[in-house]
């Protein structure tokens, strides 16, 4: 089974996601489900849940869209089509940079579960994220 292909991460994933101060409190959560739906070109991913902050619960969601652009090369772009990172599923790494800060992903992937985990960093942000999923 050749996984972080297009026809890998097509259907239904249950998501947590965890998100970390500099001193490893959680400071937010979100619970929910990611779907991977062909678009034409490659794949668009609709996450929906509940996000639970100190403030309180939110519904809260959000689409990217993942291209599979041959040799084990995967590029995420945000939902109106503009670059997010790329990396590939050997070496499943990047960092993609807003303003002064800096994101840094780092994938893990197994048979029926994957692990994206984010570590931001500069004058704006510093917080860890983490995500599991597993398939629905």
């Amino acid at each position: 089974m050749r996984i972080a292909t297009e026809a890998w991460f097509r259907g239904r994933w249950r998501m947590a996601r965890l998100v970390a101060g500099p001193g490893g409190e959680v400071t937010a959560a979100f619970a929910g489900t990611c779907r991977f739906a062909p678009d034409g070109e490659g794949l668009v991913c609709e996450e929906s849940g509940i996000l639970r902050h100190r403030s309180g619960r939110y519904r809260a969601g959000r689409v990217t869209l993942w291209r599979f652009a041959g040799a084990g090369r995967v590029e995420v772009r945000f939902a109106d089509g503009r670059p997010f990172h790329a990396f590939s599923a050997e070496r499943p790494e990047t960092e993609h940079r807003c303003g002064a800060d800096r994101y840094r992903v780092a994938y893990a992937f197994d048979a029926d579960r994957w692990l994206s985990r984010w570590l931001v960093c500069g004058p704006a942000k510093d917080f860890v994220m983490t995500t599991r999923y597993r398939r629905a």
